[in-house]
């Protein structure tokens, strides 16, 4: 791209405004108008194209999020088109030639590089991961998140091109609830002939049956809407458990445990709701993994039995977002599994000024991932 179209495609964008959604209170968003800005250097504006509806925003929705609160902007998942360059911005994270007019996708936080957890090693728990979502959407550059016309992706936040045989609708749910499940396969050591029990059978449930599948597994989906079973067994899942049959937690563990002759090698729970985190770690077999996910909303709390879990031998390790390089390679599983049809993922389609009805959708599980299309 030359300068003469990076200044141009720049200007363009700093005429123009754009909407995006808040969360205007405990309960309700809004839309807001602005200018969209120009990008930072080092950083990029994106034209969004397609955004889902993730759990967690389900759990913003209702004041639930320690840092995104009444003011900020919605959305963290999907995928845009590039706006304008900043300055210093030729490629994305992944070498990969960028410019004006590519597809690509962006992690919703970012990894300062300059805190004690980036130094550390561990970007994914960076101490200012947040700093741009959970600023008030009045505060320039505005768009701060995905449910918009725009999304200013900041210096620190990683970028990656989506290739071309990918469709947008199928890379939608990569900067999140694949990524996120990839680094849990990873961290749980996730191997071939492993028995892998993995609670909830929505997007991220989806997504984790593929990653766990792929790398040799043999895959259990425990769920408690039924109706939701079924889509898993398109993306790898060898057996599903409906644990609504299941009077009570105790007999929701004991299903798992017969089930799987005994208990998950590995257990990935997804689900956000509390108990589940003590059911997962009595579902895992002695010296077994868990890999909690999905309850990510602080001051929920839940029995937990510490002296059976020392017995066990169990190890408990806790996914937080992902390090950065796991959304590259999120796209590159998509691109490399054809064999799965990541576009069914994203079940129902809404519009920009639907975000409440799709919120709604998401929380009723009426759909496996509700999509919100802006620009397609």
């Amino acid at each position: 791209m030359t300068a003469t179209a990076s200044t141009h495609a720049q200007t363009d964008a700093q005429q123009a405004h754009g909407t995006t959604t808040i969360l205007d209170d405990i309960d309700r968003t809004a839309s807001r108008s602005y200018e969209v800005p120009s990008p930072v250097p080092g950083g990029v504006v994106l034209s969004m194209i397609r955004a889902n509806v993730c759990g967690s925003d389900v759990h913003i929705l209702h004041g639930s999020h320690p840092l995104v609160r009444p003011g900020c902007v919605m959305g963290h998942e999907g995928v845009g088109r590039v706006a304008a360059l900043g300055d210093g911005v030729t490629t994305d994270f992944a070498g990969e030639p960028l410019a004006v007019g590519d597809r690509v996708v962006a992690t919703y936080f970012q990894a300062c590089r300059r805190c004690p957890e980036c130094n550390n090693g561990h970007g994914n728990i960076c101490r200012n991961a947040y700093t741009g979502w959970s600023k008030q959407a009045d505060e320039a550059p505005h768009f701060f998140g995905t449910f918009g016309t725009h999304y200013a992706v900041g210096p620190n936040q990683a970028v990656y091109k989506v290739p071309d045989g990918v469709t947008s609708k199928a890379a939608s749910s990569a900067n999140c609830a694949l990524s996120q499940v990839y680094y849990g396969c990873l961290l749980g050591e996730v191997s071939y002939g492993d028995k892998v029990v993995i609670f909830g059978a929505g997007g991220l449930g989806v997504c984790a049956s593929a990653v766990a599948s792929v790398l040799g597994a043999e895959v259990y989906v425990a769920e408690m809407t039924p109706s939701r079973l079924e889509k898993v067994k398109d993306f790898g899942a060898h057996h599903t458990i409906d644990l609504s049959q299941a009077a009570d937690g105790a007999a929701r563990v004991q299903l798992v445990r017969d089930a799987t002759s005994g208990g998950g090698d590995v257990v990935i729970d997804l689900t956000g709701v509390p108990s589940a985190f003590s059911e997962s770690v009595r579902s895992a077999r002695s010296g077994g993994i868990v890999v909690e996910i999905g309850n990510i909303s602080p001051n929920k709390y839940t029995d937990f039995d510490p002296g059976l879990f020392t017995r066990t031998g169990v190890q408990i390790r806790a996914a937080i977002r992902y390090p950065l390089e796991v959304l590259g390679k999120a796209v590159r599983f998509i691109e490399a599994t054809p064999q799965f049809p990541w576009e069914s993922l994203v079940d129902a389609d809404y519009t920009l000024d639907q975000v409440p009805e799709a919120l709604a959708a998401a929380e009723s599980r009426q759909v496996t991932r509700a999509g919100i299309v802006i620009d397609d």
